[in-house]
């Protein structure tokens, strides 16, 4: 799967498992057709949706497949509807130029590939395909003017057909090479570094990232100048935690493309991982005009506002966030954690209503998904409408999974303690370790920490009067440095009738109200450490605070680490 599936994939439908499953096992074109059914098509170069972007992909496989086993005719209706979908993608152009020409429709082959280099200039497959149908068409001297540019872009990158005439700087009708389309044809064979690079791709999507690190330091070491190689290198490197050589393979791609999009959004990236928060945006903000050969609609180009907004979000400029991702329209579905990007950037703003809204549009976009559903309702339990959690817990999502899922059950004792009844809380789940502990996946765990658990026992002890058992369990919680504004503020209250020792000294405690704030000035400053401190009581306390979730740099960069997994 590609790095980009691993993120976007998280938001997901049935039909959309149906056909990744037939795509991973090289059925594509099963895969195309079950993928039809989900995929709404946005044509111009859109970002699309998630199964627009595998249809995408499926159409090229089974395209490519067919024209590797000598079947170009079979290929062009699935490589043409992929060209004309997505008619801002050079290489869509290419492969179907190539689909056209190889069944001998040069006309038509020409066209693709003057598609293709009106987008890319720099784009060497298509200059030999350019010139393999002028040649088809006769027209030998503008061949020939194909081949000189091919060359001199070829050797500006070091492009590997350039080794096919080492001799030649500029072709002429009568010194124009034979056997172009047979040359073109061996493109399409394969007959490239493609497959090599295939191979290692495959290797990291298989979670061999050791086996397939070695093979991308065996591209780099034979092109050293392709910085799509060093790239690649560097984000296996960033997935086995090797930050100082993944930093460095990716500046020195830089080096040779400043305006690789890919190459820019990953630094950010790295920077990020390391907890350089405000040197990472400082990085975006600078270089944000360097960009190029990027689609600005593009999903490559929406993970990049995506990473600007989640930074700007850390860093406590909230009302950045919105106009990085202003240009979707239809976040919910093309990516749905950037729109909780939005809703949290509302929250964390005081607009409480719009992030309400959001919350609502994810939910009803992804009525499977128990991860929105929970977050609904905890923005519903904190702005007190209680009456509006009931239904949610009543239609809890069931995805299928046979792990436990605590999240419905907590939500319903935090619900009774907030509307002031002694709730039972279960006994089987008081004991349960944190989800991280219990080796939980995804961002909210559906195992609620056990302290949690705790603290509304103390809760439900404070409801019913049994002050001493309230303030012991409060007690217990804070000298595990486990203290919240909540947890003092009922110790306080049944201080008197605890019989609270005198050598109790009153920890400070920082109001939730001054959370944002204060874990924003702790990341400006390059703590995030300090952060944490801060933060660490709140979400391990209340995993129903939304603040506690929201400021968690790990909430956010979790997606993009399964992204590269």
């Amino acid at each position: 799967m590609s790095l980009l599936d691993r993120l976007f994939r998280s938001n997901r439908s049935r039909i959309y498992d149906e056909g990744l499953a037939l795509f991973e096992q090289g059925r594509y074109g099963e895969a195309v057709a079950v993928l039809r059914q989900a995929a709404p098509l946005e044509k111009a170069g859109g970002a699309g949706s998630l199964g627009s972007n595998l249809l995408r992909r499926a159409l090229v496989a089974e395209g490519r497949r067919l024209l590797r086993a000598g079947d170009p005719q079979g290929a062009i209706p699935f490589l043409g509807e992929a060209a004309e979908l997505w008619n801002t993608y050079p290489d869509l152009q290419w492969w179907y130029g190539c689909a056209l020409g190889l069944s001998g429709r040069w006309e038509d082959a020409l066209v693709c590939a003057r598609n293709a280099l009106r987008r890319n200039p720099e784009y060497p497959e298509a200059r030999l395909l350019e010139a393999a149908a002028l040649a088809g068409l006769d027209r030998r001297q503008e061949a020939a003017s194909s081949l000189t540019a091919l060359n001199e872009s070829g050797r500006r990158h070091d492009h590997w057909l350039t080794r096919h005439w080492p001799q030649v700087e500029v072709f002429t009708a009568d010194t124009l090479p034979g056997g172009l389309p047979q040359l073109l044809e061996k493109v399409v064979q394969g007959e490239s570094e493609k497959d090599k690079l295939a191979a290692a791709v495959a290797l990291c999507r298989a979670g061999d990232w050791q086996q397939g690190t070695v093979m991308f330091r065996e591209l780099v070491q034979r092109r050293p100048r392709y910085p799509d190689y060093r790239t690649r290198l560097a984000a296996a490197l960033f997935q086995m935690h090797q930050m100082d050589d993944a930093l460095a393979e990716v500046e020195a791609a830089l080096a040779l493309h400043t305006g690789y999009a890919a190459a820019l959004d990953l630094k950010a990236l790295i920077l990020a991982d390391m907890g350089c928060y405000r040197e990472s945006l400082e990085f975006m903000t600078a270089c944000e005009k360097d960009r190029s050969a990027q689609n600005p609609g593009s999903l490559e180009a929406l993970f990049g506002a995506y990473l600007h907004g989640v930074l700007a979000l850390l860093l406590g400029r909230c009302v950045e966030v919105a106009p990085k991702l202003e240009r979707w329209n239809d976040l919910p579905h093309d990516f749905a954690w950037a729109e909780l990007l939005l809703a949290a950037s509302e929250y964390l703003r005081g607009r409480h209503q719009s992030c309400n809204l959001r919350l609502q549009g994810l939910v009803g976009a992804w009525p499977a998904d128990a991860e929105y559903a929970y977050l609904l309702a905890c923005h519903h339990l904190e702005l007190g409408q209680y009456e509006k959690i009931s239904p949610i817990l009543d239609n809890w999502p069931g995805d299928g999974d046979r792990r436990p899922d605590q999240r419905p059950l907590f939500l319903r004792a935090r619900l009774g303690l907030l509307q002031g009844k002694a709730t039972e809380i279960p006994g089987s789940v008081v004991e349960t370790e944190t989800g991280q502990a219990a080796g939980q996946e995804g961002v909210i765990p559906r195992l609620m920490p056990a302290a949690a658990w705790q603290m509304l026992k103390a809760e439900r002890a404070f409801i019913r009067g049994q002050d001493l058992q309230c303030w012991e369990t409060c007690r217990e919680l804070e000298q595990r440095g486990l203290v919240s504004e909540r947890s003092l503020d009922i110790m306080l209250q049944c201080a008197d009738g605890a019989g609270v020792p005198d050598g109790w000294d009153l920890p400070a405690v920082l109001p939730v109200s001054c959370l944002a704030g204060a874990c924003a000035l702790s990341v400006r400053r390059g703590r995030p450490d300090a952060a944490e401190a801060l933060l660490h009581p709140v979400s391990t306390l209340h995993p129903e605070l939304l603040a506690g979730m929201f400021l968690k740099p790990e909430f956010w960069l979790q997606s993009v680490r399964r992204w590269l997994s």
